[in-house]
């Protein structure tokens, strides 16, 4: 049975949180939702807008591509999360790559029930615009950070934007709710995968880090906040 939006449980989804009760039915009627595998595309660079994209579970990341040839990971996300609005606009063509890190389930929402939405709920419309701005702000900061940073640093941004896009297991404090794989790390860094093993290896040895298998506990959390700037 399909979800409604007019009872959903995700407070902080966009159309849940910024659309009044009179649309969410409209929206209801014309979404669909789909599960995807680990590892899938949802939408890719290059391919034309035809809607917005929620997601009700699971982890993605968002990549673009350089020179054609090198992934680079410019985003995290995960539920309660929109997608696909960076293609909004202009040529309407999605200039990134979303893949699943996990089992997800993600809502499609039609391009033109979006814009009808957003044209007569002016909060959505806002908070929208709003999300666009901080967005923009922090990948500018990002990209200034990044040119002057050291390797370590780099590794350290990449542990931290892990932290903040999907925070700490909720039974086991200290140790990511999810760690990616160490070739997407090096991707958040914008460095190679050798670089990631060999920083990681030494924030172990400095009892910053401890790696257990695939997974990252993080013991000291204020240094790697200071070491990547980031509050």
């Amino acid at each position: 049975m399909k979800r409604k939006c007019e009872n959903c449980n995700h407070l902080n989804c966009f159309i849940n949180k910024h659309c009044s009760a009179e649309w969410k039915p409209l929206i209801t009627f014309y979404k669909t939702s789909k599960d995807y595998p680990a590892g899938a595309t949802i939408f890719s660079e290059g391919d034309t807008v035809e809607g917005i994209y929620q997601i009700y579970s699971g982890k993605i990341k968002v990549v673009t591509s350089l020179n054609g040839e090198k992934e680079r990971i410019v985003r995290l996300a995960t539920a309660e999360q929109i997608l696909g609005h960076r293609g909004l606009g202009g040529d309407m063509i999605y200039p990134v790559t979303a893949i699943t890190l996990e089992a997800s389930q993600v809502t499609f929402i039609p391009i033109d029930i979006f814009y009808k939405a957003a044209k007569a709920n002016t909060d959505l419309a806002f908070q929208m615009m709003m999300f666009y701005a901080d967005e923009f702000k922090m990948t500018e900061k990002r990209m200034k950070m990044m040119a002057s940073m050291t390797a370590k640093e780099k590794v350290a941004v990449s542990i931290m934007t892990i932290i903040n896009a999907f925070g700490f297991d909720a039974n086991n404090p200290t140790m990511l709710d999810f760690t990616p794989a160490r070739k997407d790390i090096a991707s958040i860094a914008g460095t190679t995968y050798e670089t990631v093993i060999r920083v990681l290896h030494n924030l172990e040895k400095a009892n910053i880090i401890v790696q257990e298998g695939k997974a990252i506990r993080v013991l000291d959390l204020e240094y790697l906040q200071a070491l990547c700037k980031m509050d």
